[in-house]
């Protein structure tokens, strides 16, 4: 659906609002933890697995991106051979006869090879964000010990080997390109990866470090000294890094034999990040318990698949290397369309979709590998606009192909024409076809009988031919277009007759200039010459006291100033002027204020003029007020002449500034529950072909205010003139 964007200033201070404590416990996380909408939003991330054993010979034998827990071998197995035992034997072979005998040549000695000569993470980002990413989240840490970053733990990428701080340089790409950035940390089981290498190590060594000599290769998660230590290096990279996204892709602290130091991490990391945020949650916590409460974080389903809805959204996320980390001989054997096709399918049941790419030794991007992300990129170029910001609808879609729930299972079979996803955003279906057809798509889903409704458009994403269909009660058939864009899967846009109402009342707009709207107020009637001159704005919000002086109040004069205007321009569009808390006494409505106790909050020395020191204030946490004030709304959207509502003040709803002081930082965050309550109402209410607009883009807010356009058709961007907060205007602006 379209948005409108309208410019208008003003000026306010943060205040901030004390955050409840997240306790170190499953239901407390289950209870409080919000995954932002940047992620649900953003829907895709690259994921980069790059190291040590990057730099190791590209043609060495597949050591399942283990390559320092197999070259020692494993003196502990016995029995038959086993794939993975036959792996770890060849492997240790292989390192002998390249490198020499590990005690002379351990994995210590390879650190050197690793010196990332060529990387350049700002031409990275670049070509991940051109291809469809909004976030990243390069690897901290592996199971090797070896840290990307500038660390106390004395093996890192600061101290030796590129001798460059990694994630430093991966954070500043992603912010100037406009990327969250998150970590991954792998420590966790660092000791047992290295228990063959322990033989060799003598005391007094940096590779004593390297290898964990300190700490116990089996009894090491309930060993109180190496807890703490996963504990002190993972928050020093979280207090370090200040990143969006935290991921642990290992175990962690138990509560019952690691002192809850896992849980710990986990609520420190986000109470942090509450407190940081007026109480609101920015970050993402994600890891792979399966056993554990998936409302309590962002479940990493890795190389796994769901077969189903999530009630939670959660993350699949893929190798497209092959094998983790980079090695030449790596075969990915999942087919670029199956797994653009696995992507859609994750992003229809609410999942997240994140892609590894393994990186050379040198810091470069394989061709082979550059070639999935690029497929994922231009099947977005087309797509976008049905997969950024979607949910999941009632059903994710329909089709033979059977996917099952699991890890480790992740579809490799190819999709067919018979294989449709859905997606939903902003009252459109989009309806994704997960192979290129060859014949008249049918989607039995949206049979008459079985999706409720008219639908009143639709049309193929990435193309401007006029489409053919029709529907029965058996299904809908879509005639086969003339041409389709892209290569793997196409995109049909499915719009309700009842949307195409509500957008005919869109006041026309073209990117080609930039347009001019007005919006004011004339407390007397507008003379003929006014009225000829606003009537040439496609959009006009009468303000407050509008005609009030002429015809009595606010109502009438705003009804006789949208009937002139439309007089002489039919396809002007006018808005009324309601302000969400503050009372303004030229409104004939105000009348019934009287008959609801409680309408207006009252500061704690008992004042009650608390804007500016002239007038109320509602009090939206209060139902009976909240129900007057949309019915007017829903009233006056309901005549002719007007073609929806311009709202302001939100701002004041929603900063915890405006009146914490005065009432109270509890009270105004029922002020602020009651908002959205209230919005939601009136959105549920409004006639579907009338517009609402707000001033609700603000940088003050939290995420910009981008959470509460689920309300609204458009924004205002206000406060844009001056220097605000201490950003610049174009700064303000951009945020």
């Amino acid at each position: 659906m379209k948005r409108i964007a309208l410019l208008i200033v003003t000026g306010f201070c943060v205040a901030m609002v004390p955050a409840a404590q997240i306790e170190p416990n499953w239901e407390s996380m289950a209870a409080n933890y919000d995954p932002p909408e940047w992620l649900i939003d953003g829907k895709i991330g690259v994921w980069t697995h790059w190291g040590v054993p990057s730099s190791i010979d590209e043609n060495r034998p597949n050591d399942g991106s283990h390559y320092g827990r197999r070259m020692y071998g494993d003196k502990d197995f016995s029995g038959p051979p086993t794939p993975q035992s036959e792996m770890t034997r060849k492997l240790h072979e292989w390192h002998e006869k390249t490198y020499g005998p590990v005690e002379e040549f351990g994995y210590e000695d390879l650190v050197p090879k690793f010196k990332a000569e060529k990387w350049d993470p700002e031409a990275l980002v670049k070509f991940f964000k051109d291809n469809g990413a909004r976030f990243i989240m390069p690897v901290a840490t592996h199971h090797d010990n070896f840290d990307m970053y500038d660390s106390f733990h004395p093996w890192n990428a600061v101290d030796m080997g590129p001798r460059r701080d990694t994630l430093k340089e991966w954070k500043a790409a992603a912010h100037k390109h406009g990327l969250k950035f998150g970590v991954s940390t792998h420590l966790y089981w660092s000791p047992r990866f290295f228990k063959d290498a322990r033989q060799y190590q003598k005391p007094g060594t940096l590779a004593w470090k390297l290898f964990n000599m300190d700490f116990d290769p089996r009894g090491y998660a309930s060993q109180d000294s190496w807890n703490e230590h996963w504990y002190a290096r993972c928050w020093e990279l979280i207090e370090k890094y200040d990143p969006d996204m935290f991921n642990n892709d290992s175990p962690y602290p138990s509560e019952k034999t690691g002192k809850n130091l896992g849980l710990r991490l986990f609520t420190d990391f986000l109470n942090r990040d509450r407190k940081e945020n007026q109480g609101k949650q920015s970050v993402v916590l994600s890891f792979k318990d399966g056993r554990a409460n998936r409302a309590a974080f962002t479940y990493n389903l890795e190389r796994g698949s769901s077969g189903v809805i999530q009630p939670n959204p959660w993350m699949w996320a893929t190798d497209v290397s092959g094998g983790w980390f980079y090695r030449k001989g790596a075969v990915n054997r999942m087919s670029i369309p199956v797994l653009v096709g696995n992507a859609v399918d994750a992003i229809s049941k609410n999942g997240i979709v994140m892609l590894n790419v393994a990186l050379r030794g040198d810091g470069t991007l394989p061709a082979n590998q550059a070639a999935y992300i690029s497929a994922v990129g231009d099947f977005m170029k087309i797509n976008g606009e049905g997969i950024y910001g979607s949910r999941p609808w009632k059903v994710y879609g329909e089709g033979p192909l059977e996917i099952k729930t699991g890890r480790q299972g992740e579809n490799k079979k190819p999709y067919s024409q018979e294989d449709i996803r859905f997606t939903t955003k902003d009252g459109i279906l989009y309806a994704f076809v997960m192979a290129l057809p060859t014949k008249d798509v049918v989607i039995r889903t949206l049979a008459r009988e079985v999706y409720e409704g008219d639908i009143g458009s639709i049309s193929l994403m990435g193309s401007d031919e006029t489409l053919n269909w029709k529907r029965s009660a058996e299904a809908l058939t879509i005639q086969l277009p003339k041409t389709l864009p892209g290569q793997t899967v196409i995109g049909f846009r499915i719009v309700p007759a009842s949307a195409i109402q509500r957008v005919a009342r869109y006041p026309k707009f073209s990117w080609d200039h930039v347009p001019l709207y007005m919006h004011m107020r004339k407390s007397a009637a507008f003379t003929p010459e006014e009225l000829d001159y606003l009537a040439g704005f496609p959009l006009i919000t009468l303000e407050k006291t509008t005609g009030s002086k002429t015809y009595g109040s606010s109502e009438d004069g705003s009804r006789e100033a949208a009937k002139a205007i439309k007089a002489v321009n039919k396809d002007a569009c006018v808005l009324y002027y309601r302000n969400v808390m503050c009372n303004y006494s030229s409104y004939k409505v105000n009348e019934g204020l009287k008959d609801i106790p409680g309408a207006f909050l009252q500061g704690r020395d008992g004042n009650r003029r608390l804007h500016r020191g002239k007038r109320e204030v509602y009090d939206l946490s209060n139902p009976a007020l909240r129900k007057w004030w949309v019915d007017h709304c829903v009233e006056m959207a309901g005549y002719d002449e007007i073609d929806g509502l311009f709202l302001d003040g939100n701002i004041k709803a929603l900063e915890p500034a405006f009146l914490g002081k005065e009432i109270g930082l509890e009270r105004k965050q029922e002020v602020a529950e009651g908002y959205s309550v209230m919005m939601q109402d009136l959105k549920d209410r409004i006639p579907p072909d009338k517009m609402l607009v707000a001033n609700i883009i603000r940088a003050r807010l939290t995420d910009s205010g981008l959470s509460y356009m689920q309300y609204f058709d458009g924004s205002y961007l206000e406060g844009i003139e001056s220097p605000a907060n201490g950003l610049t205007r174009l700064e303000y602006l951009a945020k």
